[in-house]
């Protein structure tokens, strides 16, 4: 089974990748790296560095992703800090922002950059959703899943769906098939 090297330390995106990858026949590696992350206001300068980075680091072609939160509501913050403010804020906190707010958009962007040393390619998805009134669910490292119900999930957030086990976050990424590993999958396989 050929391989795709993943470089991340989350295991909830390895999961992802690996439920989505496997119904293709392909085996996903997780290489947990050290790469320090630009700042930015352009998310896709970002993951394309960071991409570059792991490159560099273990010379062989590679898989990243990331996330940046869009609320409109919020002129669009967090933006591409949504991993800081997940360190900084508890859910509660995210919320007191919401205070008020009517429009409970919030759009996850999902970015996923492969880079081969001389070829680097970059997906991009929208998935809407919207920030609920309380927490439900339990996520120590990402308060923010915590409050958040993407539009697949069936009006559950995000940390509900993760506490439900693998199972239920398999069949939520099988039965979504609009994301930034189909999209980079159907140009991989293409090409490979």
């Amino acid at each position: 089974m050929e391989k795709i090297l993943f470089a991340t330390s989350n295991s909830d995106k390895v999961l992802m990748a690996k439920t989505i990858c496997a119904t293709k026949g392909l085996n996903v590696e997780q290489i947990s790296l050290d790469i320090d992350e630009i700042q930015g206001e352009d998310p896709k300068v970002i993951i394309e560095d960071k991409a570059r980075k792991a490159y560099q680091q273990i010379k062989n072609s590679v898989v990243v992703s990331d996330d940046t939160w869009g609320i409109p509501a919020l002129n669009g913050f967090p933006g591409p800090y949504m991993k800081s403010l997940n360190h900084w804020f508890k859910a509660e906190d995210f919320l007191r922002l919401m205070k008020g707010i009517k429009d409970r958009t919030v759009i996850v962007y999902q970015y996923l950059s492969y880079y081969d040393g001389k070829n680097m390619l970059t997906f991009k998805n929208d998935i809407p959703g919207k920030i609920t009134y309380k927490p439900r669910g339990k996520n120590d490292i990402s308060p923010s899943t915590t409050i958040t119900e993407l539009a697949f999930d069936h009006g559950k957030t995000i940390a509900e769906v993760f506490e439900e086990g693998q199972e239920a976050v398999i069949r939520r990424y099988l039965n979504n098939n609009n994301d930034v590993w189909d999209e980079f999958l159907n140009w991989y396989l293409k090409k490979h």
